[in-house]
Order: C-alpha cells, then structure tokens, then sequence
C-alpha cells in the first residue's frame, strides 16, 4: 500500500466484481463466489490473486480461454479416485467442492483426497486448505501440469520459464487463534505480483525477476517480453514446483489455461482429541510469536493468522487500491457494460 491508493469498501468493491463477472457471462452463484473470494484475497494482503485480475479475466474469456459460465461436476477419475471437472470454468467453485468432498472423506476415512482438473483460474489456494481445516482437518493443497501454457518460471540454474508458479499450501486447525498455515508459490512471486505491479505502474523488488537474457530484472515488462520468474529459494522452490507438476500431471491429462490440483485432507482427531491438540497448537503458536524481534521489527506473526488480522482491519478502514489500478478496472467494466457506481 502506498499514500496514493485509493481505500475502497469491500462490500463495494465485492458488488462491482459481482456485477463485473455477471455481465461476463458468469449466473448470479458463480460470479457471486468468484468475487467474494478476489474481494477475500485483496484483504488478506495477497492483491496478486485480488480484483486486479478482473481485466485479465475478460481478456481470456474473449480468447475463447475459459467459460465463465461454466460450473463444476463431481466426478470419477480414471482410476476411481474422487475428481471435480471444471469443465473449463472459474476455479474457485471447483476448489471448493473438492475441498469439501476431500474433507468429507477424510472424517469418513481418516485421511481422503479429491483431484481438480479443466480449470481456469483458482484464486488464492490457501482459502481451500483453511476451509478443510475449519472441517477439523490438515489440509495440502498443490497442483501443476499447466507448463504448456504457463512457461513462467525458471528452473534453478535455468535461464528460460520452464514451469508454472505450482503453489504449496496447507493449513493445520488450531484452537480459539484460527489456523495456522502457509500459501506460497514455488516462484520468487506469483505471476499475478508481476500484474499487480504493472497495472500500478510499479517496479517489482529485486530478486524476483529476469530478462529475457537471464540478467536480473525489476521491470514487469522484462518479463512480458520473454523473461521469467525466479524460483523461490533456489533449488528449494525449483524442487517444490517439479514435485508439484508431476502430481498435476497425476490428476488428469496435462492442463492447458489452469493447472490441474490435489486438495489432500486427514482428520488430526485420529490421532489426538481436539480439545488437547487444539490446546498444544495455541500453547506452541504463542511461544513462537513471543519470540524476541529482530531490529526494526515489531514483532514475530503467525502464519495464517497474520492474513486475518489484515482482513479484519482492512474490512472496517476498506481495500487499497492503486488508482492507476483502478482505472484499468473501469475501463474493463465499460467495455462490457458492467456498473461502476459502487467505485470512487
């Protein structure tokens, strides 16, 4: 966030992405969920998978990349295994229910798994793995084959994007805290922190980025014009997203405009009552938070938690956004008709 932004009210905010996915195409359920969940993401902080993706959204759509209409089908895999088609929709409906059905299992079962393939874009994956772990559960969540389409990332000691940014998350559920949990991509950045930033009209920090010759790069438009995303943490990163594409690549057939997704759930009272656990999950969370700051820091933050704080405080003083942003947004919304009364 910086002076400039404007702080806009996320149930504004939520009813013009609404409207926006509507006069895309989308039937009142899916564009109501999609928004929600972007309008979620810009409060938790993570603005690479917020409203900002809204105009990229519309430039699929008319390339004939997505459905935006399209809703989700539980079905079988090739090998029995629980699997939800997309059928080449917004993925965010389709995480859910995957997530929902893996949970399901998992109380049923101890531990359950459910795939998610021909899917367009997922949104903010963490949301998937704290919803299982609202159920009571571990929630992973990871996903890959899509490098067809997203040549994004380089491998470690590569020079050309060769994966795509194949995110980790997981959530394990706490106690009167929330859950503690992690969503990162196996990039340096999220592709849609390159977005971000070039709808802004921002550099990128450096260290995420290079050219298409390999030099590191802080201009979003090095790495439109052939450059790639670095892997985060070196051969870590790099280790991660491989491992990430060929369990995509596990799911179904290779992904061509999403990535196909394993959500994997166990329920932890198998293991330890609730109550007990939940006691030990607050106990270690506070010890690590009480952890003295290192200079210039106000303090250690919970992962997971860290993001609700956010969301909360940003509910009540409203979502940042870049005016440069802004304008991108509303230029999209004329072009389809979509209403923009509820923008500054």
């Amino acid at each position: 966030m910086t002076s400039d932004d404007l702080l806009i009210d996320a149930a504004a905010l939520t009813r013009f992405a609404a409207g926006f996915l509507r006069a895309m195409g989308s039937p009142e359920e899916i564009a109501a969920e999609v928004a929600a969940h972007l309008v979620e993401s810009d409060l938790c902080g993570v603005h690479s998978h917020g409203t900002v993706r809204l105009p990229q959204y519309l430039g699929h759509a008319r390339a004939g990349w997505f459905e935006p209409s399209a809703g989700p089908v539980l079905t079988v895999a090739e090998g029995g295994g629980a699997l939800v088609d997309g059928r080449n929709g917004f993925g965010m409906p389709a995480c859910r229910m995957a997530a929902a059905e893996a949970a399901a299992l998992a109380l049923r079962h101890g531990a359950g798994a459910c795939g998610v393939s021909n899917v367009y874009h997922t949104g903010r994956m963490g949301a998937f793995a704290d919803q299982a772990a609202s159920m009571g559960c571990l929630g992973i969540v990871t996903g890959g084959a899509g490098r067809s389409m997203w040549r994004q990332v380089a491998p470690y000691g590569g020079a050309k994007g060769a994966l795509p940014t194949n995110p980790w998350s997981v959530s394990v559920p706490a106690g009167e805290g929330g859950p503690v949990g992690f969503d990162f991509a196996t990039s340096a950045a999220a592709a849609g922190k390159v977005l971000a930033a070039k709808s802004a009209g921002r550099m990128l920090p450096e260290g995420l980025i290079m050219d298409a010759e390999g030099r590191p790069a802080t201009d979003p438009a090095a790495y439109e014009a052939g450059g790639a995303i670095l892997p985060a943490a070196g051969p870590k990163g790099f280790g991660m997203a491989l491992v990430a594409e060929l369990i995509g690549e596990a799911v179904a057939a290779e992904a061509q405009s999403g990535m196909n997704w394993m959500i994997v759930c166990v329920d932890l009272s198998r293991f330890r009552a609730p109550a007990c656990y939940a006691a030990a999950a607050e106990a270690a969370a506070a010890e690590v938070a009480a952890t003295k700051p290192a200079p210039g820091v106000a303090g250690v933050e919970i992962p997971g938690r860290r993001e609700a704080a956010l969301a909360a405080k940003r509910r009540a003083s409203g979502v940042p956004v870049p005016v440069a942003t802004l304008a991108l947004m509303k230029a999209a919304a004329a072009e389809i008709g979509a209403p923009v009364s509820d923008l500054p």
